[in-house]
């Protein structure tokens, strides 16, 4: 079999065996400089920036550097599970990278092996997800059957007390007990009560998301929100609950809307994805619908608890709208996935296609 000649350090190396791998294979020259990336390697890394720099740009840029010297020192190769950084593109990635080392024609190589474990990654970290949903409603529904039963004799007692008061200027105070007490038993039952059963039916998503973004374009305190729809006409009919989904996707929107203060961009887009796992389930095909913004983005540490209950930033905000959401879409046997950076937070609701 011919071998693609990509350096004369490198002749001895099937090539065309390499760029038919899923594993992304680089090699590197004595200055830490790509000599040869395969298609796989070029895709990771991003292969447009790397086509026009292939020849002076070197591992520095994704952190390795480090790594390779001690490989180069040490002659032992090194596994990073799970490492994480942004390729030539921007594009965040996760792979597991094997760098080990390769002496030929008396010098000495590096070659770096990427395996990409970003959906392995996900698909725990929506396992995670769920499993949490799970406690917390479970959680929720044992603390409010601790708070209602002292909650309804304070608002019984109060009632009483307000008839017994001869001087009706105290009933002021009666009055807030309930009018607080009361709030608080919504909030309880708001947390704890489960979503209202419907029959599930076939929908087209785009008239969800249409009929959402109406909705907040009939707001006038969103005339500065610029809503962009990025949709793909493909995706076919879903098995949903319909009232379900529009709550949810209003919950997500309406935090996007807040995210940018009424004045940026929301913009909505809708794929189909082949091939994919929520959770410990795979599926032939489902529907992602990103509601992306260009706010102020959520600090990395709290990524991960923004599905609780009552974590919010917002002074007016009672943190419920994502725990909710989240609820909503794994009832339709989906999940909400976050992302964000300064300047670019996306929420993804991905549900499977079914027609049953």
């Amino acid at each position: 079999m011919k071998t693609k000649k990509v350096s004369d350090d490198a002749t001895n190396i099937n090539f065309e065996i390499m760029d038919n791998l899923r594993t992304g294979v680089i090699v590197l020259d004595e200055f830490n400089d790509y000599i040869y990336l395969n298609v796989s390697a070029k895709d990771i890394l991003g292969s447009a920036n790397i086509i026009k720099k292939i020849d002076n740009i070197s591992c520095k840029e994704i952190h390795l550097n480090n790594y390779i010297n001690n490989v180069r020192t040490n002659d032992a190769p090194v596994t990073l599970r799970d490492l994480k950084f942004r390729n030539f593109d921007k594009v965040e990635k996760i792979c597991d990278c094997i760098i080990s080392s390769l002496k030929s024609f008396k010098k000495r190589f590096i070659i770096l092996e990427l395996n990409e474990t970003e959906r392995l990654y996900n698909i725990s970290n929506e396992k995670n997800l769920i499993d949490q949903q799970k406690a917390t409603r479970e959680m929720v529904k044992g603390l409010s059957h601790e708070i209602k039963n002292p909650l309804g004799g304070i608002m019984g007692a109060a009632q009483l007390l307000e008839k017994t008061l001869s001087d009706k200027s105290q009933t002021k105070f009666t009055e807030i007990i309930l009018k607080e007490s009361e709030r608080l038993l919504k909030l309880i039952n708001a947390m704890s009560s489960p979503l209202p059963s419907e029959e599930k039916r076939l929908i087209n998503i785009h008239e969800i998301t249409e009929h959402v973004v109406e909705l907040f374009k009939y707001d006038s305190i969103n005339n500065n929100v610029s809503f962009i729809k990025n949709y793909d006409p493909s995706i076919p009919q879903l098995m949903l609950n319909r009232n379900q989904l529009i709550q949810a996707l209003m919950n997500i929107i309406r935090n996007a809307v807040q995210a940018v203060s009424h004045n940026g961009n929301v913009e909505i887009k809708t794929r189909p994805i082949q091939k994919f796992t929520i959770g410990d389930k795979k599926h032939d095909l489902v529907v992602k619908i990103d509601v992306i913004d260009n706010g102020i983005g959520i600090p990395q540490d709290k990524v991960k608890e923004i599905f609780y209950p009552m974590v919010t930033s917002k002074q007016d905000g009672m943190g419920l709208g994502l725990t909710i959401a989240q609820s909503i879409i794994i009832q339709n046997n989906g999940i909400i996935e976050c992302q964000s950076h300064q300047n670019k937070t996306i929420f993804t609701l991905i549900l499977p296609w079914t027609t049953e």
